[in-house]
Parts: structure tokens; sequence; C-alpha cells
């Protein structure tokens, strides 16, 4: 008793066009774990630690520092723009 089995049930035939879908989807799935990846860079978490004389080093945020050559430049015009446009704004009498 030799029964048969279709040979299209067997060998699972797959058109190309099937194929390049299943690899982009494939790609797609590898591709879109990090979206945001590029936004910026974030505050960290400093964890305490002890130190090489053995004092206690605080936890902190260490927030992002830009790396641009006159970040600091603009930094401190911005700051002296906002400290004192209220001593050009004042009417004199």
């Amino acid at each position: 008793m030799h029964t048969s089995i279709p040979s299209d049930i067997i060998t699972v035939s797959m058109k190309p066009r099937n194929i390049l879908i299943a690899l982009f989807f494939i790609l797609l799935s590898a591709c879109g774990g990090d979206v945001d990846s590029g936004s910026g860079r974030k505050a960290v978490y400093v964890k305490p630690s002890i130190d090489t004389r053995g004092r206690y080093r605080k936890g902190h945020v260490r927030m992002p520092v830009s790396t641009r050559k006159n970040a600091l430049k603009s930094q401190t015009r911005s700051r002296y723009y906002y400290q004192t446009r209220g001593k050009y704004r004042r009417k004199r009498s």
C-alpha cells in the first residue's frame, strides 16, 4: 500500500514576487528598531561612586553638551542678551 502525496503539497513554490516582498519585510523589520536614533543627545544619569581617594561622589544628571565650534560664543551672547534686554527697554526720564 503505497499512497502517493501530490508533489505540489511537498514543495512550496514561491513566486519571485513573493520572495521580494518577504525580503523587503525582513529588511524593514531589521532596520525599524530604533527610529529616532539621530534626534539628538539626551541627558544621562551618572551613578554615585567612590573616587580614588575613597570619597563618595554623588550621583547626578549629566546634560548633553554641544560639540559645535561656536556653541560657547553663541551661548554667552544669548545669555548677555536675555540678562540685559531690560536695561535697553526702560524709558529714560
